[in-house]
C-alpha cells in the first residue's frame, strides 16, 4: 500500500513539469506518507477555507489509503511577521508560569505532530507597501528555514489576487495587483531558491471570488479546493466524493477549533485560570482536554467514509437539561418591583415566547422586536453545537403584550450583539461578525453571512456586544479585556486589545477600533448617544464613560476618566418622545443588574463635557433573580427591559458548570409611563419598512427618539440614488422655512452621512449654525469625509477657534483622522483658547496618534509646527529623545538653513532641557552663521523661548541666569527686551534693582520700560507694589500704565482693579 501512496506522490511531483504559467516546476516532490500530518497557516482566506472543508476533503479522498490528518493553525490577519495562535495573550506562555503554554510556533507544530506544512501568506503584508517587501521575504526564508530543519515537507500557496468592489463604497483594491504580483514573484522565488512546491492561485484562471476585494466567497471555495487539489496532482476525475465526507471534515474541523481556538482562553491559561469559574465536579481544564479524544473519534469516522466504510455517524452528547429556578413565579416578581410615580410594568414575554436567557433587544422599522437568546453561555459541552437563537417578538394589536413569537435564526454561539439595519440583521457571536437576512418575508433569516471575522473571544461574556447605531449611521460596539481581535478589512487589518469600542461604517466595511488597552471601560456592555451624537459608554464593572474625547484611535495608553460612579452597568437607552413625562425626557436608562434595578441619569453641560447626575431609578426589584441585561426604549415609547432572570450574574464569580444556573427563563418587562389619560398623543406608530420614502424623510424630525432613529434605519433599504434625492428635496423644503440651519438640517447630514453621501455645502452650512450643537456634529463629520472631501483642513481651521469648547474638541478629534503634519498644526491651535481636561485628553492622544505624520520631518529639521508654544505642548508630551537628538546633529553640520535653523532651536528650546536653553537660545556662538551675529533670529529665538517659559516653565541654571543679565544690558534693542522677560520668567531675583532703574527711567524706549515693569511683577520684590503703583499713577504713556496695572494683577489684584478704573477715566492718557 506504501507503495502505491508513493506512486501518487511523484505523480504529484510530475505535475510541476508542465509549462502552465501558473504552475511551478523542479519542486521536490510531496511524499504523502501513512498518517501525514498536514498543517495549515495563514490569515481569513485560509480560515474560511478550512472551514469549508473542501480542499481538506479532496486531499482526503486522493490519499485516502494513507490516512491524512489536518490540522488548521491558521488565525485572521496572520502574516509572516506573526501569528494569532502565537501572540495571543496566554498562548506562547501561561499566565501562571506552571500552566505552561502552547509554546512559540515551532513547539506549537510539534505538539500537533506537523509533517507538512500549507502556509499562504503575503496578501495583508502587500497592503503595507512595497517598502516591506524586503522585510516579508527575509521573514518568511526564516519561517520556511525552520520549518525545513525540523524535516516538514513544505508547500507555499501564493493569495488569490485582490479584486474591483461590488460597492462603489469600497476600495478599489483590484489596483494593489501590481504590487502583490511582487510579492507572489517573492514567494515563486523562495519556491525555487528551496526547491518548495508553490500553487500559484494568482495566474490561475478564476470567476469572480469576492465582494468585497479580498475574502472568498463561499461559493468560491469548490473552485479553489479543485486549482489547489489540481496544480497538486489531485484526479480531479475521480468518481464523486463519498456521502457525508466534507460534512464529517467540518464537524471535525469545530472540534478542533474548540479545543485549539477555544472560547474563555483567558479562564483556561490566562489571568483568570484560578477563578473559581474553572473549578467545579469538572474544571474548564479538563473539559478542555476532553476534545482530543472526541476529534480522534472524528478523524476514524472521517478516515472510514474516505475508506468507502460504513459511516459511524455523528455522535453528539445528550442535549444538557435546563435548569429552572424553583422560585420563578410571574405574579410575585410583578410584585417585587418599585416604580416612579404614574408608572406601570407588565411583562411582555419570557421562556413562553422562546427567552432563554435573553441578551439583547432591537427591532426593526416596522416594529418587530429581535432577542437574542443562548443556552450555550457560559461555555459549549465538548462535542455540542451551539443553538442559540434570535426571536422575532410581534405585538400585532399594539396591547403591550408579544402575541406571536418566531425563531428568526438558530445554530447561534453566544450571540452578544444584535442590531438592524440595511434590511437584515447584524449579529456579533463568537469571533464573527453575521449578516442575516429574510429574502421571503416568512418571518426567518435564510440568509446568513460572514462580513468580518477575527474579533476575540478569549472571554465568552465580553465578546463584540450592545449594537448600536450613532446618528451619523455608524455601528458601535465594544468588547471587554478578555479579547484581543484581528480583523482583516479591504482597508487592512484593524486591532483591538484587551478592552476597548469598535465604529463599523458598513458600507464600505471600514472598522475602527478606540479606547483600546482597558484605557477605558474593562468589560464595555452598553453605548447609548443622545441626540446630537455624544456618546456614553456603560461597563460592566467600572461606571460610565463620556466616549467622544477617546474617539482617537491611538493605542498609546492613557486612562479616560469616568463620569459616572462604578457599577455593574450593562444596556443603556436615551429617553425622549412624547410617551414620557417631560422631566424624564432627555435622561438616560441603563441595566443596573448587580443591584437589581434600571437607573438612571440625566446630563449638564460643563466645558467641552458633561457633568452627570442620577435620577430616581426607573424600576427596581427585590427579587434577587432580576438581572436588567439590556434596556431600550420602544415603538409604542415605552421602556423595554431585558431580563437575564439569573441568581448568577456572569461566570467568573461561580463554577462555569452551576447547576443553579437559570438557562430555562427569562424576561422582557415593559415599562409605560401613565399619561395618556392626560391626553398626551400615542406614539407614532407608523411602519417604517412599508411607509413611503417621503414620509420616512419626514419621520427624521419626529418628537419621538424611537421614530428618528429607525427612519435613518428605513432609509437603507432603498435604493441609495432615491435616498439622496428625497434627502435633497426635503432639506430645500426646510431652507425655506428657516434661514439658520437646525436639528432637522442636522438630521439631514447625518442621514446623508448614514447613507455614505458626502455633502460638502450641507456641511458647510451646519458649520456656521447659531446651535453649538449642530456645529460640533458637522465638525465630526470632517474627520470622516476627509478622504472624499476637497480640503478637510480648511474647515477644521476654523472649528478649532470655534467660541464653543465641544466643537473644538470635536475638530481635534477630527484632525486626529486625518493623517498629515498638517492636522497636528491645527490640532495643537486649541491651546490658544481656554483648555479643560477633556481636550487636553483628545489632543495628547491625537499628538501620539499622528506622530508617524509629523515626528520625521521635526527629526529632519523641516516641520512645518514653528510656534513656539505649539511646539512645547507637542514635545513635552512625546518626550523624543531620539527627535531633539537628531536635531542638534543637523545644527552641528551646519545641514540646515537660516529658516529651518530657527525651527530646529526653536523645537530643541521647546523639549524644555535647561542646559540646551543656554546653549542654543542665550550662549551668541549659537547665533553666529558664516562669521556672522544673527541678532534679528537671535531675538526671535528669545521671543519664542518666552512663550515656551508661558507654557511650560523651567528651572534654568544660574549660567543662563547671568548671560540673560548681561544680554539685558546689550547694545541690540530686541535682544534687550527678550532678556529682561526672560529674567522675569526665570525669577532671577539679581535683576530686581536693573528692572526697577529701567522701569522708572523715563528716557527708555517704552518697549524697554514695558517688559522691565512686567519683569518687575513676575519677581515679588518686597518694593514691587509700591514702585508698580507709583508708576501707574505718574505716567501718562498707556503702553507704560497698561503694563504697570497688569504687573500688579500678580502682586496685588484689589489694587490692579483700582487702578483699572482709575486708569480708565483718566481722559489726558496718551492713545
Amino acid at each position: 500500500m506504501i507503495c502505491r501512496i508513493h506512486h501518487l506522490a511523484c505523480l504529484v511531483g510530475m505535475v510541476f513539469c508542465v509549462c502552465a504559467p501558473w504552475q511551478a516546476c523542479a519542486a521536490t516532490p510531496l511524499e504523502w506518507k501513512e498518517h501525514e500530518v498536514v498543517v495549515f497557516l495563514g490569515g481569513a482566506n485560509t480560515v474560511s477555507m478550512q472551514k469549508a472543508g473542501y480542499l481538506e476533503a479532496l486531499l482526503t479522498q486522493q490519499f485516502a489509503r494513507a490516512h491524512p490528518i489536518f490540522r488548521d493553525l491558521s488565525w485572521e490577519s496572520d502574516t509572516v511577521f506573526e501569528q494569532g495562535t502565537v501572540i495571543e495573550r496566554w498562548r506562547e506562555q501561561a499566565h501562571f508560569d506552571e500552566d505552561g503554554g502552547l509554546g512559540d510556533l515551532n513547539q506549537q507544530l510539534k505538539r500537533c505532530g506537523a509533517t507538512m506544512i500549507f502556509a499562504q501568506f503575503g496578501q495583508s503584508e502587500s497592503m503595507e507597501g512595497e517598502g516591506k517587501l524586503s522585510a516579508f521575504t527575509k521573514a518568511y526564508e526564516q519561517l520556511i528555514e525552520s520549518w525545513l530543519q525540523e524535516k516538514y515537507q513544505v508547500v507555499l500557496l501564493t493569495p488569490t489576487p485582490f479584486e474591483g468592489p461590488a460597492s462603489p463604497h469600497l476600495p478599489n483594491l483590484a489596483l494593489h495587483n501590481r504590487l502583490l504580483a511582487q510579492y507572489v514573484e517573492a514567494i515563486k522565488q523562495l519556491g525555487r531558491d528551496y526547491r518548495l512546491i508553490v500553487v500559484d492561485l494568482f495566474h490561475a484562471p478564476q470567476n469572480a471570488q469576492t465582494d468585497n476585494g479580498r475574502h472568498l466567497l463561499p461559493e468560491a471555495h469548490p473552485a479553489l479546493a479543485n486549482q489547489i487539489a489540481a496544480q497538486l496532482g489531485v484526479d480531479l476525475a475521480l468518481s464523486e466524493r463519498p456521502v457525508g465526507l466534507r460534512q464529517a471534515i467540518i464537524e471535525k474541523h469545530q472540534l478542533w477549533l474548540d479545543y485549539w481556538r477555544p472560547t474563555n482562553w483567558k479562564l483556561l491559561f490566562g489571568d483568570d485560570a484560578r477563578r473559581h469559574f474553572t473549578t467545579g465536579p469538572t474544571s474548564l481544564r479538563q473539559e478542555w482536554a476532553s476534545l482530543l479524544p472526541l476529534i480522534e473519534k472524528a478523524e476514524r469516522r472521517i478516515d472510514q467514509i474516505a475508506n468507502n466504510r460504513k459511516d459511524p455517524g455523528l455522535k453528539r452528547p445528550d442535549p444538557e437539561i435546563l435548569h429552572a429556578h424553583p422560585e420563578a413565579d410571574i405574579s410575585k416578581e410583578q410584585e417585587a418591583f418599585t416604580l416612579p410615580e404614574g408608572f406601570s410594568v407588565n411583562l411582555f414575554a419570557s421562556e413562553a415566547q422562546g427567552l432563554t436567557s435573553p441578551l439583547n433587544a432591537r427591532w426593526d422599522p416596522a416594529g418587530h422586536m429581535y432577542v437574542t437568546v443562548t443556552t450555550t453561555y457560559p461555555h459549549a459541552f465538548p462535542g455540542a453545537r451551539p443553538d442559540d437563537k434570535i426571536i422575532r417578538l410581534v405585538d400585532s394589536n399594539q396591547d403591550g403584550f408579544a402575541d406571536h413569537s418566531t425563531v428568526f435564526a438558530d445554530g447561534l454561539n453566544i450571540p452578544t450583539g444584535i442590531e438592524w439595519g440595511h434590511g437584515g440583521i447584524y449579529v456579533g457571536q463568537h469571533t464573527e461578525l453575521l449578516f442575516l437576512k429574510d429574502t421571503d418575508g416568512d418571518g426567518r433569516a435564510d440568509e446568513r453571512k460572514v462580513l468580518l471575522s477575527g474579533f476575540g473571544d478569549g472571554d465568552s461574556h465580553q465578546t463584540i456586544n450592545s449594537f448600536i447605531w450613532s446618528p451619523d449611521g455608524q455601528l458601535y460596539f465594544g468588547h471587554g479585556d478578555g479579547c484581543e481581535s484581528r480583523v482583516e478589512t479591504p482597508w487592512g487589518t484593524s486591532r483591538l486589545f484587551n478592552a476597548g469600542y469598535f465604529k463599523l461604517r458598513p458600507n464600505r466595511l471600514k472598522l475602527i477600533p478606540f479606547l483600546e488597552g482597558h484605557m477605558g471601560p474593562g468589560n464595555p456592555w452598553g453605548i447609548g448617544f443622545d441626540p446630537w451624537g455624544q456618546g456614553f459608554g456603560v461597563d460592566g464593572a467600572g461606571g460610565i464613560s463620556w466616549l467622544t474625547p477617546a474617539q482617537v484611535p491611538t493605542t498609546h495608553r492613557r486612562r479616560l476618566p469616568r463620569i459616572g460612579k462604578p457599577g455593574g452597568y450593562c444596556g443603556i437607552t436615551y429617553l425622549d418622545g412624547q410617551a414620557l413625562p417631560a422631566s424624564m425626557r432627555g435622561s438616560f436608562a441603563i441595566g443596573d443588574y448587580k443591584a437589581n434595578r434600571v437607573s438612571r441619569f440625566s446630563l449638564s453641560s460643563q466645558d467641552s463635557g458633561f457633568l452627570l447626575r442620577w435620577e430616581e431609578p426607573l424600576l427596581s426589584s427585590s427579587h434577587r433573580n432580576f438581572r436588567p441585561v439590556d434596556v431600550k426604549q420602544g415603538p409604542d415609547g415605552a421602556i423595554y427591559v431585558v431580563d437575564w432572570y439569573n441568581p448568577i450574574t456572569c461566570h467568573q464569580d461561580d463554577a462555569f458548570r452551576d447547576p443553579t444556573r437559570d438557562k430555562a427563563q427569562g424576561r422582557i418587562w415593559r415599562v409605560s409611563a401613565n399619561i395618556h389619560q392626560e391626553g398626551s398623543p400615542p406614539a407614532d406608530s407608523l411602519d417604517l419598512l412599508t411607509a413611503p420614502l417621503d414620509r420616512v424623510v419626514e419621520s427624521l424630525t419626529s418628537p419621538d427618539a424611537w421614530t428618528r432613529y429607525q427612519a435613518k434605519r428605513a432609509l437603507t433599504t432603498h435604493p441609495e440614488d432615491a435616498v439622496e434625492m428625497a434627502l435633497e428635496r426635503w432639506v430645500n423644503a426646510l431652507d425655506e422655512k428657516a434661514s439658520d440651519p437646525g436639528f432637522g438640517h442636522y438630521q439631514g447630514l447625518m442621514a446623508f452621512a448614514t447613507m455614505e453621501v458626502v455633502r460638502p455645502t450641507l456641511l458647510k452650512r451646519l458649520l456656521k449654525a447659531p446651535d453649538a450643537r449642530v456645529r460640533a456634529g458637522a465638525t465630526k463629520l470632517i474627520g470622516r469625509w476627509h478622504d472624499r472631501l476637497e480640503s478637510p483642513l480648511a474647515y477644521l481651521s476654523k472649528c478649532i477657534d470655534d467660541p464653543d469648547p465641544r466643537v473644538r474638541l470635536e475638530a481635534i478629534v477630527s484632525c486626529a483622522a486625518i493623517p498629515s503634519e498638517a492636522s497636528l498644526q491645527i490640532a495643537v491651535k486649541a491651546i490658544d483658547h481656554e483648555m479643560d481636561s477633556w481636550m487636553d485628553y483628545a489632543l495628547r492622544q491625537t499628538i501620539r496618534q499622528l506622530s508617524p505624520h509629523w515626528l520625521p520631518t521635526l527629526k529632519e529639521g523641516h516641520s512645518r509646527i514653528d510656534h513656539p508654544s505649539h511646539l512645547a505642548f507637542i514635545l513635552n508630551e512625546m518626550r523624543d529623545v531620539e527627535a531633539i537628538a537628531a536635531l542638534k546633529a543637523l545644527l552641528e553640520r551646519n545641514q540646515l538653513s537660516d529658516q529651518e535653523t530657527k525651527r530646529a532651536i526653536i523645537s530643541i528650546l521647546a523639549h524644555g532641557d535647561p542646559k540646551d536653553i543656554h546653549r542654543y537660545a542665550l550662549d551668541l556662538k549659537a547665533h553666529i552663521r558664516k562669521g556672522q551675529y544673527q541678532a534679528a533670529s537671535h531675538a526671535e529665538i528669545l521671543e519664542a523661548l518666552c512663550d515656551i517659559l508661558t507654557s511650560n516653565p523651567v528651572k534654568v541654571t544660574e549660567q543662563a541666569q547671568q548671560t540673560l543679565l548681561s544680554l539685558a544690558m546689550g547694545p541690540e534693542k530686541d535682544i534687550r527686551v527678550q532678556a529682561i522677560r526672560l529674567l522675569g520668567l526665570t525669577r532671577c531675583e539679581e535683576a530686581s534693582e536693573m528692572m526697577v532703574a529701567l522701569a522708572i527711567h523715563e528716557e527708555e524706549s517704552p518697549e524697554l520700560r514695558a517688559a522691565a515693569i512686567a519683569t518687575l511683577g513676575k519677581l515679588h520684590g518686597p518694593e514691587s507694589v509700591g514702585i508698580l503703583g507709583q508708576i501707574e499713577k505718574q505716567t501718562k504713556d498707556s503702553r507704560i500704565r497698561s503694563a504697570a496695572i497688569l504687573a500688579l494683577a500678580d502682586l496685588d489684584p484689589s489694587l490692579a482693579a483700582k487702578a483699572t478704573v482709575h486708569a480708565l477715566g483718566d481722559p489726558t492718557l496718551k492713545q
